[in-house]
């Protein structure tokens, strides 16, 4: 899309962008293959559980989010009045950019301000365990649902996709918890159940926002709130 042809309309109504045909609600939904964003999702996770696990205080953990936060908020919004940097910018990041985030606000940016809240509210392990969640199984929901998704729930939903996303989050929830002694065995897997199925559940009905900002927001929460109860 040129730059020119980008329409200025609500950046944050993520559910007017174009959205994923689906000739029947047994056909798989059409959603191209971008295995450079599926590793840039990996890439990201490790980088933010890495700040999480090396970063020395809380105070070094909320300068560094909110740094790329300030960042990627300030490209949005010198992108959005100015076509050229909007181009310029996109062709930059357009290995990893779906076609919509020409004219709505970037993934990448709503993950940068998921991680900043964290940083406000969540304990560690909270944070952790929403890094790998997000990090692991958007990216494996994702390739299982345009490989073989077939039972669509909702546009560029199926329910092989998010039966994908509640196992691999699961695992990845509980292995995290189980390396950094996070709890007994009995309520790390409850906890690992419990984020699995948040976090599936929000990436179902994440529309409105971006799920690069819903699923770990909701992921950290609910771990935040239980991490009392793990040991």
């Amino acid at each position: 899309m040129a730059a020119e042809q980008i329409p200025h309309t609500n950046w944050f109504d993520e559910s007017a962008a174009p959205a994923p045909r689906a000739t029947s609600p047994s056909t798989r939904p059409e959603r191209p293959a971008n295995y450079a964003r599926n590793l840039f999702h990996l890439a990201s996770a490790a980088v933010a559980l890495s700040a999480v696990v090396f970063l020395p205080s809380r105070a070094w953990l909320i300068a560094v989010p909110g740094g790329f936060a300030l960042y990627a908020w300030s490209m949005e919004l010198g992108r959005r009045f100015s076509p050229k940097l909007n181009e310029r910018l996109m062709r930059l990041y357009g290995p990893v950019a779906h076609p919509h985030e020409w004219y709505r606000v970037n993934s990448a940016t709503w993950y940068a301000s998921a991680l900043f809240l964290l940083t406000l509210f969540a304990t560690v392990p909270a944070m952790m365990t929403a890094v790998v969640v997000l990090g692991i199984a958007d990216p494996i929901a994702a390739f299982v649902g345009r490989k073989w998704g077939t039972r669509v729930l909702r546009t560029g939903r199926s329910l092989e996709g998010t039966l994908a996303f509640f196992a691999s989050a699961t695992v990845a929830a509980g292995v995290v918890l189980t390396i950094i002694h996070a709890g007994t065995p009995g309520a790390v897997a409850l906890l690992a159940l419990a984020v699995g199925a948040v976090g599936a559940v929000v990436e179902l009905f994440s529309t409105n926002l971006d799920d690069n900002f819903t699923i770990p927001i909701a992921v950290g929460v609910v771990a935040t709130f239980a991490t009392p109860f793990l040991v």
